[in-house]
């Protein structure tokens, strides 16, 4: 599932082509975001890949506004399992998830070799709050596959919570773990697991600051 989920990174890393149908303002809006991600990563591959902090200062400012970390953790948890958390321990578990984004990235960023995208379709509910971008994804390096990114309408802003590959969802390969951490230890314990996850991460963010 490696794979699935660094196709799905690179699907946020690459430009993202509009599409004319009648939900092309939705594909424009996350072409918009998209584009600046792309950028980034033609300009400063090479320079992230040796100053990190690089790349951790542009996830906070643009690829956590396009992936949102509380609508994951909150899928995968379930819905009464998120109620039962205070303000407190919901923010405390989505920064680090967070950071488990960050870490997600930095994996990808190295074997990042400018990989294309283009939304196929666009695909609503009745409500029109939530749907599937299907993602056309091109590599010189794997044959062409399709991605779906599902997406999230909160106070306006659309962001991609979840990605479905060859039917395979990353929510439901991993909300085994959290909710069974989660009954046993509580959420102290998920916060704890993904820590020692990102703990690697952590040290090797620790020395770039300090060079």
């Amino acid at each position: 599932m490696y794979r699935c989920l660094k196709a799905f990174l690179v699907c946020l890393c690459v430009v993202i082509a509009p599409i004319t149908n009648a939900d092309e303002k939705i594909a424009t809006e996350f072409n918009q975001k998209l584009n600046k991600i792309n950028i980034f990563l033609e300009e400063n591959h090479n320079k992230a890949l040796q100053e990190p902090n690089l790349l951790i200062g542009f996830v906070n400012q643009e690829l956590l506004e396009v992936w949102s970390a509380r609508n994951t953790i909150r899928a995968m948890l379930g819905t009464s399992r998120w109620k039962q958390l205070t303000d407190f321990e919901a923010n405390v578990l989505i920064k680090t998830y967070e950071n488990t984004i960050r870490r997600y990235l930095f994996e990808v960023l190295q074997q990042y070799q400018g990989q294309t995208a283009s939304v196929e379709s666009v695909r609503l509910n009745d409500k029109g709050n939530k749907g599937w971008l299907r993602v056309r994804l091109e590599s010189p390096s794997f044959p062409t596959l399709n991605v779906d990114l599902k997406i999230y309408k909160e106070q306006e802003q659309w962001t991609v919570y979840d990605f479905s590959f060859q039917g395979i969802s990353f929510v439901k390969m991993k909300r085994g773990f959290f909710r069974d951490t989660f009954d046993k230890s509580g959420v102290v314990g998920v916060v704890a697991e993904l820590k020692e996850k990102n703990k690697e991460f952590n040290q090797a963010m620790a020395v770039a600051s300090d060079e």
